[in-house]
């Protein structure tokens, strides 16, 4: 950490003051974050070394850290100076509510907590799960003292720091939090700025001094001296006291007259100063001084010394000249130095003769490798010094991006760029290298630069290379689908199947089941089940059993989605047979085949064996760092969640996907994830959350609307109009969805057509079409029939009820909303069976019926109570009020299950940790849940347990064990 370069505060008081209010908020409880913005030399370490000094004065805990120009590439470099040794003088243990995933977390982040031998998590798209144990740290450490943390000069942080302030900007840790953070505007990158621009934060702009502050901040000094040098300087305070130094008599200098600004934006009179300083140094100050400017900034003067080649001795006594002269200063942690400004340092390092740099970097990287540092924090050096064609650099830098893919893939790709660059153009591994670096950048959502990767690495392959080069073609499109060119990619799906020699071979399989999938993104149902049956066909000559389920899985999908249902069963029996044999590390090269069968799985009414084939993709994926499918297989486990009733473990399921697709940047997977989280919003009856999640999906790129599966009706554009509709915004709806159509709708997947049928159905009910309204239920029994699948049969049935209820005919409405809750119990739909005997009982209300209509409303209310679907159980109860029904009961024998049986298996593990004395923000942070997930889950804990407390819980819990 650096020492602020002036000692006076001139012209700043309306920042001071800022400072002091954002402090007394603190007291209070109030969290902030301030960012301080200004040019080089301004003054923005010196404010925030006022802000840490204000805090010392109150007695907050003040860590602070900062990033530096050529250190950009170790993965939260920033939090690991300003945490680690508060956080390890802290002695966290285990006991204190800390479990070992929660602390190999932190130990990808902290190094002092970082447990001997454990490897960190394999999958770069899981990132967040080391955000959200920072957060719960955070949050853990302000609970016993007001926190302070200062990031400086964070226009230089690593990626994987900037990514971290991001998560914490987008989901505030709770509790006595101020964190202030400084950088240059011009060199900050596009991640750093994005992330800062949200209402949470203050920016604090530092002006240039006018001339009469300068004129105090030059006090020592004549006034026309004063008035020169601010001519020269302008009212930057670093270039004024640069200049300053200059008159160290108080008489001009020859520094002045020039005005020239130089390239960096550093005036030329400054330049000229900082040389005269310099000019004086003997030979050891100097070697120390350009040594120092190389190793870093702060430095290790031992380190410094080696790459100066200088004795310790020597280097103590040219240390001692450098402080007295002001260039270095102490830190805080021993033998470890500062430039006095980072202006000072790169002006040394750019004024280092280029041959000597490279040299000096060169020994650095040695000095750091026979002190036994990780190759991470060797690579800097390495890169900047080795030549084409050096094998142990090339060595280095490969095994400093494997070490930093999951953490930082900015860093790997960095690193594995350098690769690329050391390789000789004949050397195979240029292919092989350019592979992980496509991953990286998929990771960080640079989807262009990643499918230019995937291009140059096939324009690589020898000829003969057919096998690599059908991979690599299929992984490019599927690229370019993500990015919604899906004719360029079914273009370059058919160009390579055209080139392939043979094509009754493994890559044949490959390559048709890319063009069967490819079929999914137009809804082209006939491409998809041809290639598919060829694909399927291939592989089973082939004899390879991973491509078989692949192939099997693909056009069990493919059938599902064009509504061949029965073709669909039969294939699935023959995808699970292959899934069932394979152990994980055989399927793993495969992974797709269980997210194939899990959707296909769920459209087809087989709910928990998707969640279980989703549950074993996860693990697989998380075990050979598969993170492209992540987010995918995540988002796969929502629409069994939703139909089941487990609309918490659904919202958890939504928001963790769109957190990791928020993290990795990912255009593509946070248009799916906000699509699915305002679908679950809106069943659990969250029409604004759902509505802010359609519009901004809605926001993103058009040529997204294919998703990873096509998404039903217009995308979120139909989940907006339905949502607006039922906000009672009834013709703003209605016209979104009339907009889209019926035709459109018409052309979508069968399989999840009669939910838009329902919907259309609906809202020309409410504008009194009857005719058009009873077109579209029939449409949907049309479909429903063809498919012969139980949810369809629901939602049709359902649709139908509605149509007679408002034509007058109560007790038919009644009738045919009772065959919907049947045929949605039959599909373990359980949620939509509640919808269903809602309107059941509400017909049963209209036509007299008080009694039953009463017995099947209560049923529907407790439903859809437990489901937590609160807007239409709040319907039902208005209902049953109207018919003068007293509240229903709530508690353990208002079930069939009752006590601890009642509860999910995750609320099983909440009430366990609440057994155990853990509060919300623990239990949070060791399930890797928010804590507004966890209130959820508590809240149905509270309902089920028929208690209203967490010592109740613990009680209950306790009592069932026994």
């Amino acid at each position: 950490m650096r020492a602020d370069s002036t000692g006076v505060t001139v012209g700043r008081e309306l920042e001071l003051e800022e400072l002091d209010a954002a402090l007394e908020a603190l007291a209070g409880g109030v969290a902030t974050c301030l960012a301080v913005v200004g040019e080089p030399g301004i003054g923005k370490t010196h404010v925030l070394g006022e802000l840490r000094r204000r805090g010392d004065d109150r007695g907050y805990a003040v860590l602070a850290g900062s990033a530096s120009e050529f250190e950009r590439d170790l993965p939260f470099s920033v939090w690991t100076d300003a945490l680690d040794a508060y956080v390890a003088a802290q002695e966290l243990r285990l006991d204190e509510g800390w479990d070992r995933d929660l602390v190999a977390e932190l130990g990808g982040v902290l190094p002092s907590l970082r447990p001997p031998g454990e490897r960190a998590p394999s999958v770069a798209d899981e990132r967040y799960r080391a955000h959200r144990a920072v957060r719960g740290l955070l949050e853990r450490l302000a609970r016993y003292r007001a926190l302070v943390i200062v990031l400086d000069d964070l226009q230089w942080g690593d990626a994987a720091s900037v990514e971290l302030l991001a998560a914490l900007l987008r989901r505030w840790p709770e509790g006595p939090l101020l964190l202030a953070v400084a950088f240059r505007p011009a060199q900050a990158p596009a991640s750093l700025t994005t992330a800062l621009a949200v209402p949470a934060v203050r920016r604090i702009e530092l002006e240039q001094l006018t001339e009469a502050q300068a004129a105090e901040l030059l006090g020592h000094l004549d006034a026309p001296i004063a008035a020169a040098i601010y001519r020269e300087g302008g009212g930057n305070p670093f270039y004024l006291e640069q200049l300053a130094r200059a008159y160290p008599d108080g008489t001009p200098s020859t520094a002045l007259g020039g005005g020239k600004v130089e390239a960096a934006g550093v005036p030329a009179a400054v330049e000229a100063a900082l040389a005269g300083e310099l000019a004086p140094l003997g030979t050891a100050e100097r070697g120390l001084l350009d040594a120092a400017a190389v190793v870093g900034d702060p430095f290790e003067l031992d380190l410094a010394a080696a790459v100066a080649e200088l004795p310790t001795a020597a280097a103590l006594t040219a240390l001692d000249t450098l402080l007295v002269l002001d260039l270095v200063r102490p830190t805080a942690a021993p033998r470890r130095f500062g430039f006095r400004h980072p202006l000072v340092r790169r002006s040394v390092y750019e004024a280092v003769p280029g041959g000597w740099r490279l040299a000096a970097h060169a020994r650095a990287a040695g000095a750091l490798a026979a002190r036994g540092a990780s190759v991470g924090e060797q690579a800097h050096h390495v890169e900047q010094s080795a030549a084409k064609g050096d094998k142990e650099a090339i060595e280095l830098l490969l095994a400093a991006a494997a070490g930093a893919a999951v953490r930082a893939p900015a860093a790997a790709a960095r690193w594995l760029e350098a690769a690329v660059r050391l390789l000789p153009e004949a050397d195979p591994r240029q292919v092989e290298v350019r592979e992980p670096l496509a991953r990286a950048l998929r990771s960080l959502g640079e989807l262009e630069r990643c499918r230019a990767t995937l291009l140059e690495a096939a324009g690589l392959l020898p000829p003969n290379a057919v096998v690599r080069r059908v991979e690599l073609t299929a992984h490019c499109a599927a690229v370019e689908h993500w990015l919604g060119r899906h004719e360029e990619a079914h273009r370059r799906l058919v160009r390579a199947w055209e080139d392939l020699p043979d094509p009754s071979t493994a890559e044949a399989v490959v390559l048709q089941i890319e063009l069967a999938v490819d079929g999914l993104y137009e809804l082209d149902f006939e491409q998809t089940v041809e290639t598919g049956e060829r694909a399927l066909a291939t592989a089973r000559a082939v004899g390879d059993r991973a491509l078989v389920a692949l192939a099997a899985s693909a056009l069990c999908l493919g059938e599902t989605l064009a509504g061949r249902i029965d073709d669909a069963r039969r294939h699935l029996e023959d995808a699970l047979v292959a899934v069932d044999r394979l152990p994980d590390l055989e399927l793993a090269p495969r992974l797709e085949a269980l997210y194939y069968l899990a959707w296909a799985e769920t459209y087809l009414e087989r709910y928990d064996d998707a969640l279980a084939r989703v549950d074993r993709g996860l693990s697989i994926a998380r075990a050979t760092g598969a993170g492209q499918l992540l987010v995918p297989l995540l988002l796969a486990r929502n629409f069994p969640l939703e139909m089941q009733g487990r609309l918490a473990e659904a919202l958890e399921c939504c928001e963790t996907a769109l957190e990791a697709a928020r993290v990795a940047a990912s255009p593509h997977e946070v248009f799916r994830a906000l699509f699915e989280l305002g679908w679950t919003r809106y069943f659990a009856g969250d029409l604004d959350g759902a509505i802010a999640a359609y519009e901004e999906s809605a926001l993103l790129d058009p040529r997204l609307a294919g998703g990873t599966i096509p998404n039903a009706g217009g995308g979120p554009g139909w989940g907006l109009g339905v949502a607006w509709f039922d906000a009672g915004q009834v013709e703003r709806g209605r016209a979104i969805l009339l907009e889209l159509g019926a035709d459109e709708v018409a052309r979508t997947m069968p399989v999840e057509r009669c939910f838009d049928w329902e919907s259309l159905t609906l809202v020309e009910l409410a504008a009194g079409n009857m005719e058009a309204a009873d077109g579209y239920a029939s449409r949907a029994e049309e479909d429903s029939a063809r498919l012969g699948l139980q949810l369809p049969v629901a939602l049709a049935g359902r649709a139908r009820a509605a149509v007679l209820l408002a034509s007058g005919e109560p007790l038919e409405a009644a009738d045919a909303a009772a065959k919907s809750a049947a045929a949605a119990t039959a599909a373990g739909a359980r949620l939509q069976a509640a919808f269903s005997r809602g309107l059941e009982g509400r017909a049963l209300s209209a036509a007299g019926r008080r009694q039953e209509a009463l017995r099947v409303l209560r049923v529907a209310e407790r439903e859809l109570d437990e489901y937590g679907s609160i807007r239409a159980r709040d319907e039902l109860r208005r209902e049953l009020r109207r018919l003068g029904a007293r509240a229903e009961p709530r508690g353990p024998g208002s079930r069939e299950k009752s006590g601890v049986a009642a509860l999910t298996e995750r609320e099983r593990e909440i009430a366990g940790l609440v057994t155990d004395r853990r509060t919300n923000r623990e239990i949070a942070a060791a399930l890797f849940l928010s804590e507004k997930t966890v209130e959820s889950h508590l809240r149905s804990i509270f309902r089920k347990l028929g208690v209203t407390s967490r010592v109740e819980v613990a009680r209950t819990v306790e009592r069932d064990e026994r």
